[in-house]
């Protein structure tokens, strides 16, 4: 696959974005407007998206004057309607009152208050709030936690900055803001790459799977980063109170559920949605989310199965990234996936990129995919699909993670089987129901007209072809009027 053209993908993010702020019935979006490359990006995209629906809210808290001005060139530039409120008095009286002289400390308070000025605008307005980190920050948990990582709506944080880049070329943003060091802006003279200890370059390339063009010590600064900054990317952890126990030693374990007691969660999630009324396709995408978030994976995927046609389609994923949503189509023996569904047994990647049945690497460079768990979906020992779990980084499943993806790829098997068998039994009611009505209508013509069973049949046929009605509506009309 060629890398990303950004004239395809801004119409496929500005689509999205539309599309998410009618589902979520809102009016608008409110983005933080820094100067940066991040939030010019996300502007633009909006303004494509929802015209005047877009207000930028340039926050200023001891920023430096030129900093100040890019941000206003940005919303001048895109048309973007925008203010500008001083948050510096605000934010030197709560430093005043916490007490604390740490730069970092003070530079994500700073992040959290600009946050809280841009929900307070959204809730006014009826608007969301629109994040503009990238994915080569989120990745790190370069980013504030309830300050500029908390967001209702995240446009480019599947992109590396490298993408974001072309992306910014591709919408004409102006020069100084295509060139300008990347920068949060927390403290004066700050630089992202400074404080990372490695340049985007470097991170990018690890992150498109390219770990040998790497140094060994940016790569390692990399990994530990990923662990330190985990709990930034997942949900709050959640209060099990049948894992409690009464000694005030273990109680950091009972707040904090093992990776067996997310397995138990996931699947006693699951098995109640299967039991539930909800449609298939809503069982199937809940499926994929809660296994994502159990297994820790970057993405989660579910084919199925088409035995006629002898190929797989994805039919569910939590993945945001548009080039992975898009209908996809695997012929069986195609690729992983389809060598899982002809040998009927999981297949294990430490490394995607480096593995001889694993077709779609460009995808998986720029989706950043790295390890893989693929479990076939059986039902009597009949294949009936496959669910793949990704890692975006190098990672060696464990017994425990095998056993929680086949019990995911079992239940979610019974439920397609079930919804399956679900529709053959209403194919065969309405069918049989529809014979029904036919052949009382053919024995009414038979009576009426004293035609013979075979000439009623044809009656019927003909009166289907010259209406262009089927053939149990012109039976319905038959019995409506002749019958009495």
């Amino acid at each position: 696959m060629a890398p990303r053209q950004p004239r395809h993908h801004v119409p496929q993010l500005v689509a999205w974005i539309a599309q998410s702020i009618r589902d979520a019935q809102a009016q608008g979006v409110v983005l933080g407007i820094s100067g940066g490359i991040d939030s010019a990006v996300c502007a633009a995209l909006a303004k494509k998206a929802l015209g005047d629906n877009v207000l930028g809210l340039i926050l200023p808290c001891h920023t430096l004057p030129e900093d100040v001005q890019d941000a206003r060139s940005v919303c001048h530039h895109l048309a973007v309607a925008h203010e500008e409120i001083d948050l510096s008095d605000a934010f030197d009286q709560l430093a005043r009152l916490l007490g604390s002289q740490n730069p970092k400390l003070l530079g994500n308070l700073k992040a959290r208050l600009r946050m809280a000025v841009l929900y307070h605008r959204a809730a006014e307005l009826g608007y969301l709030v629109m994040g503009t980190s990238n994915r080569s920050e989120w990745e790190v948990g370069y980013f504030t936690k309830y300050g500029d990582g908390a967001a209702d709506i995240q446009p480019i944080v599947h992109l590396l900055k490298k993408d974001v880049q072309r992306l910014a070329r591709a919408l004409k943003l102006p020069k100084p803001i295509l060139t300008k060091p990347p920068s949060a802006g927390l403290w004066p003279g700050q630089t992202d790459e400074e404080e990372l200890g490695f340049t985007y370059k470097q991170l990018d390339s690890f992150l498109s799977g390219q770990h040998r063009s790497v140094p060994s010590s940016v790569r390692k600064r990399i990994e530990k980063l990923r662990a330190l900054t985990a709990h930034k990317r997942r949900p709050p952890l959640r209060f099990f109170e049948e894992t409690v126990e009464p000694y005030p030693e273990q109680r950091s374990s009972a707040l904090e559920p093992s990776p067996a007691d997310r397995s138990v969660e996931a699947l006693t999630v699951i098995s109640k949605a299967i039991t539930s009324d909800q449609y298939l396709e809503d069982i199937l995408r809940l499926i994929v989310m809660v296994t994502a978030q159990a297994m820790n994976s970057s993405v989660c995927s579910l084919w199925l199965l088409d035995e006629q046609e002898r190929v797989l389609r994805l039919r569910a994923t939590q993945a945001i990234n548009p080039e992975y949503v898009k209908d996809r189509v695997l012929k069986v023996g195609e690729g992983v996936v389809g060598k899982v569904v002809v040998e009927n047994k999981p297949h294990i990647a430490f490394n995607v990129l480096e593995d001889p049945y694993f077709k779609e690497k460009d995808l998986a460079r720029h989706l950043g995919l790295v390890s893989l768990l693929s479990m076939p979906m059986r039902v009597k020992d009949r294949v009936i699909g496959v669910i793949n779990c990704y890692t975006s980084y190098p990672h060696r499943f464990t017994q425990l993670e095998m056993n929680v993806l086949t019990a995911v790829a079992n239940q979610a098997a019974v439920a397609i089987e079930n919804t399956e068998l679900m529709v053959k039994s209403k194919v065969i009611q309405e069918e049989l129901e529809k014979r029904k009505i036919i052949e009382k209508a053919k024995d009414i013509l038979i009576s009426r007209l004293n035609l013979s069973g075979e000439d009623a049949y044809r009656w019927l046929q003909k009166k289907s072809m010259d209406t262009r009605k089927s053939m149990r509506e012109v039976a319905e009309a038959v019995l409506l009027t002749l019958e009495s």
